[in-house]
C-alpha cells in the first residue's frame, strides 16, 4: 500500500495555489486583504458543498432516514460556521481595503454563489417537510436550521452594509437593497 501523507490526501499542493488575488505585488496590504476575502470564500463554498450533500441526502430519504437528527445538525453546525466566516471578514477585512479591490472582481457577485441558492432553497424543503411525522426534537433541530440560515442572512447583510454603503453591488444589483428585498421575499432566503 502506498504511503499517504496529510499533504497529498488533502490535495494541499493544489488547494493553496488556488488563492490569486489581482491587487498589484506592490501593494501588499490590499493584495494580502483580498487574499483574505478570497480565501473565506473557497472555505465557505467548501463547507457548502457538505451542506448541500447533508440536506440533498435529506430530501432524498423524505427526511426519515435514521440519520435525519445528525445530518440536519451537522448543516446547522455548517452554517454557523459560515455565519462565523462573515464576523472574520467584517471584523479583518479593512472596508477601505475593500474598496480599493473590489472593482478587481468586476461582475463576479456572491449572489451568483449556485451552492448557497441550493442551500437556501434545500432548507425550505427540509423546513416545508418537517411536519408532524416528526418528533418534537426533530422540529427544534430544523427551527434551529432556519434560524441559523437568518442569522447568516442577516449578517452578511450587515456586513455588506458596513462595507459597501449606499453603493451598488459588483454584480450589478442594487446592493444592500438587493439583499434586504431578498430577505422580506423569501425569509430562509430561497429564490421565488
Amino acid at each position: 500500500m502506498t504511503a499517504v501523507t496529510y499533504s497529498g490526501y488533502l490535495r494541499l499542493t493544489e488547494l493553496l495555489s488556488l488563492q490569486q488575488p489581482r491587487t498589484p505585488a506592490d501593494r501588499p496590504e490590499v493584495r494580502d486583504s483580498e487574499r483574505l476575502f478570497i480565501v473565506v470564500h473557497q472555505a465557505s463554498e467548501i463547507l457548502l458543498s457538505q451542506a448541500l450533500a447533508d440536506l440533498r441526502q435529506i430530501v432524498a430519504t423524505g427526511c426519515r432516514h435514521a440519520s435525519f437528527a445528525q445530518r440536519v445538525e451537522r448543516v446547522t453546525w455548517l452554517v454557523d460556521t459560515l455565519v462565523a466566516h462573515l464576523a472574520l471578514l467584517r471584523g479583518a477585512l479593512p472596508s477601505e481595503d475593500f474598496l480599493v479591490f473590489r472593482d478587481r472582481l468586476g461582475t463576479a457577485s456572491g449572489a451568483q454563489s449556485v451552492q448557497f441558492q441550493q442551500l437556501f432553497r434545500l432548507t425550505d424543503v427540509v423546513v416545508t417537510a418537517n411536519d408532524e411525522r416528526h418528533a418534537a426534537s426533530d422540529h427544534q433541530r430544523v427551527a434551529r436550521l432556519a434560524a441559523a440560515v437568518r442569522r447568516w442572512r442577516t449578517t452578511h447583510l450587515e456586513m455588506v452594509a458596513d462595507m459597501i454603503g449606499n453603493r451598488r453591488g459588483t454584480g450589478d444589483t442594487a446592493g444592500v437593497r438587493y439583499l434586504a428585498h431578498q430577505m422580506t421575499n423569501s425569509p430562509l432566503g430561497a429564490r421565488s
